[in-house]
């Protein structure tokens, strides 16, 4: 029957149906369970809505009163896990003080710590399929607020050098080229990290 999974001994499992109101709280299991999902594999060709629906427990039909489709939930997904990421960053910056040098090697060391203590996550985030444009509003870009972040240090960090926004992509492509290396071949002689990153930030704003 609709809404009803296989549990054990052929039985039923049929999640209670939710109360006027709690749509709000479907919509966020039905998030956290395909985010689950996805950072077990990363591939969002392995997933759909109806093995979503039998991970959260409903109708498939229940998934279509939040999400249109795949691609939407998806960006759901994405979405979430960046703001985590995001805020990750930030916690570390907030940390290090006030100074745009500590708060932008404090964001260093977060990311590539975050990213490899979380490969499935991190794998969804930037490397698993990427999104139709249609879904993103002009001038935007998924993440688009945790790069701004770290853009504004290193710019600080420069001393307002007009290679700003070049320092700032430097940055960003080298944090995310050690943890995919690192990840993917771990048997390579990398150096110690923080020694890396620290090493990367001395070299990009010339210290």
């Amino acid at each position: 029957m609709p809404g009803e999974l296989p549990g054990k001994a052929g039985e039923a499992v049929r999640r209670p149906r939710s109360r006027r109101g709690e749509g709000d709280r479907l919509r966020a299991e039905i998030v956290d369970a395909a985010a689950r999902m996805l950072a077990k594999t990363g591939d969002v060709g392995d997933m759909s809505l109806r093995s979503v629906a039998r991970e959260v427990g409903v109708a498939a039909t229940s998934i279509y009163l939040h999400f249109g489709n795949l691609d939407e939930l998806v960006l759901a997904v994405k979405t979430q896990y960046l703001a985590e990421f995001g805020a990750a960053l930030d916690e570390a910056a907030t940390a290090a003080g006030d100074a745009p040098l500590a708060r932008a090697r404090a964001r260093g060391h977060r990311y590539v710590n975050y990213g490899l203590a979380n490969p499935g996550t991190y794998w969804v985030m930037f490397s698993s399929e990427m999104l139709p444009k249609s879904l993103m509003p002009d001038g935007t870009y998924l993440g688009r607020g945790v790069f701004e972040a770290a853009r504004g240090e290193i710019a600080q960090a420069a001393e307002h050098s007009a290679d700003a926004d070049m320092l700032a992509v430097h940055f960003w492509t080298a944090l995310h080229g050690i943890v995919t290396l690192r990840t993917s071949r771990s048997l390579f002689p990398w150096p110690d990290l923080d020694r890396q990153v620290d090493d990367l930030i001395d070299r990009l704003l010339g210290r």
